[in-house]
C-alpha cells in the first residue's frame, strides 16, 4: 500500500474537500470514478495521496498504485493488474494472463467488499479501461481516483474530473519559506526580496517552489542571486524533466504548434493563431485541443474572446527546446523570439536554416538564407 509523506503539506484540506464532495461518500450504492487533472508538478499525486490517507481505514480493499506510467513501461499492463488485485484481495500469488476483464471467482469476491483505489498517472485511456474494466468489478460503494496530465484519457470514464490548480500567493509563500529556510523569525528585507523572486517566477507550481526551496536551503545571498541570473538562462533540471514528459508524447505537428504558441503567440486569441497557423500548413483547431487536454495551454473565455496562454514554467519549456537545438549559434535555431539573439543573427549573418523570427510580437516572418 502506498503511503504519501503528509507533513508539511500547504492549502491540502481545501483539496481534500473539494474532491471529497466530488466522489459523493454518502453514497454507498455506486461505484464512483473521480480524474484529478493538471500539469506536470501542479500536485494531483499530493492531493490523491492525501485523500487515500484520510479515507483508506473506511474501505475493506485499498490500494494506491503510483507512477503507472513508468511501471507500465517497465512491467506491462498485465502485471500492474495482478498487483492491483493482490493487493485489493490480500493474495500474493494471484495472478491473471489476460488484459481485459477478470475471472469469475475474481470478480465475484471483488463485489463482495467496498474498495478505494488511487491510479496515478495514467497517461493512456486503454490503461485505465485494462486496470478497472467496466466498474462492475467492484462492490456497491467503492471509489476510484485517477490522476492524469491528459484529461482526453479519462474521457466517459469518470463522473468528475477535478483540475488541480496552482498554489495562491500566500501558500507558494509558505511552502517556499518551509523548503528554503529552518527558520523565518529572522529574515531580513534582502532574503524577503530574493524569496519573492523565487516564488514569483515558480508561479504557484508546488514542485518548482519544493524543488527550487530545497535547492537554495543553506546558501549565500549571493549564490541565491547567481541562481536566479542562471534560471533566466535555463531552467532547473528537475523541474524541466518532469514537465517535458508530456511535449515528449506529443506528435510532430502538436509540437510544432505548442513551440508556436511558446515563443511567438502566448497572449493572442485562439482565431488569430488558427489563421496563422493554418496558412503554415497545420491542423491548428485540433491541434490545440490536444494541447489544451494535456494542460499545456489554457484558454480563457470572456467577453466574446478566448485568449490562449499557458503557465510561464511550461512556456520556459518551449524556449528551452528550441535553444536546445543549438546552444551556441542562435542561427541554427528554428524559432527566434528574444531580441538580443536576433541582434546578433541578423548582426553577423548566420542563419543558415528556415527560421522563424518574431518581431514586436506582432507577427512572425520566415526568413529563408
Amino acid at each position: 500500500m502506498y503511503q504519501s509523506e503528509l507533513t508539511d503539506l500547504v492549502g491540502i484540506e481545501e483539496r481534500i474537500a473539494d474532491i471529497e464532495s466530488l466522489l459523493f461518500l454518502t453514497s454507498t450504492i455506486d461505484v464512483r470514478v473521480i480524474g484529478i487533472w493538471g500539469m506536470g508538478g501542479i500536485g494531483k499525486t499530493t492531493i490523491a495521496a492525501a485523500v487515500f490517507n484520510r479515507l483508506c481505514f473506511e474501505y475493506e480493499g485499498c490500494c494506491f498504485m503510483a507512477n503507472i506510467r513508468e511501471e507500465s513501461e517497465k512491467h506491462g499492463t498485465i502485471s500492474l493488474k495482478n498487483k492491483i488485485l493482490s493487493i485489493l484481495l490480500k493474495e500474493n500469488d494471484l495472478y491473471i494472463s489476460t488484459p481485459n476483464g477478470v475471472p469469475p471467482y475474481v470478480k465475484r469476491r471483488l463485489l463482495r467488499i467496498k474498495v478505494l483505489v488511487v491510479l496515478d498517472d495514467i497517461n493512456d485511456s486503454e490503461q485505465l479501461e485494462n486496470l478497472v474494466g467496466e466498474l462492475d468489478w467492484f462492490g456497491p460503494g467503492s471509489r476510484i481516483i485517477v490522476t492524469t496530465r491528459d484529461k482526453q484519457v479519462l474521457g466517459k470514464r469518470v463522473d468528475s474530473i477535478y483540475e488541480a490548480k496552482a498554489l495562491n500567493f500566500d501558500e507558494a509563500v509558505k511552502l517556499f519559506i518551509l523548503n528554503a529556510f529552518k527558520q523565518i523569525s529572522c529574515l531580513d528585507m534582502e532574503w524577503i526580496e530574493l524569496s519573492r523572486k523565487v516564488i514569483q517566477y515558480a508561479n504557484g507550481n508546488p514542485l518548482a517552489l519544493k524543488v527550487l526551496g530545497s535547492f537554495l536551503y543553506g546558501k549565500t545571498k549571493i549564490e541565491w542571486e547567481s541562481q536566479l541570473q542562471k534560471l533566466k538562462k535555463m531552467p532547473h533540471a528537475k523541474i524541466q524533466n518532469v514537465l517535458r514528459l508530456t511535449f515528449d508524447k506529443l506528435d510532430r505537428e502538436e509540437k510544432n504548434i505548442f513551440l508556436y504558441v511558446a515563443c511567438f503567440l502566448k497572449g493572442y486569441e485562439s482565431h488569430r493563431i488558427i489563421v496563422l497557423l493554418d496558412a503554415c500548413g497545420f491542423s491548428t483547431i485540433i491541434g490545440l485541443r490536444v494541447l489544451q487536454d494535456k494542460a499545456l495551454i489554457v484558454e480563457a473565455k470572456g467577453s466574446g474572446r478566448s485568449i490562449v496562454s499557458m503557465h510561464d514554467l511550461i512556456q520556459e519549456m518551449g524556449w528551452e527546446i528550441v535553444r536546445e537545438e543549438s546552444i551556441d549559434d542562435p542561427g541554427k535555431r528554428s524559432r527566434l523570439w528574444d531580441p538580443s539573439d536576433i541582434h546578433q543573427v541578423l548582426k553577423n549573418n548566420t542563419v543558415r536554416l528556415l527560421t522563424h523570427i518574431v518581431q514586436n510580437q506582432i507577427s512572425f516572418t520566415k526568413f529563408i538564407i
